[in-house]
């Protein structure tokens, strides 16, 4: 899953609410997976791939 916000700030303040952090319990049992900041990709990013790199231990 991506989510888009308008500054790394906005995404930190919507991951700390008190509204996100009610239903974050439901994400973590049913979805696997880290929540990654990303500042700033070009249109043609693939996530998966960052993701499977990440994984992998490999940097990207």
């Amino acid at each position: 899953m991506v989510l888009e916000f308008p500054t790394i700030e906005a995404a930190r303040t919507w991951y700390a609410s008190p509204a996100y952090q009610e239903l974050a319990p439901l994400r973590t049992r049913n979805i696997p997976g880290d929540p990654v900041l990303v500042d700033g990709v070009a249109p043609d990013y693939d996530p998966r791939a960052t993701a499977a790199a990440l994984r992998a231990g490999s940097v990207v």
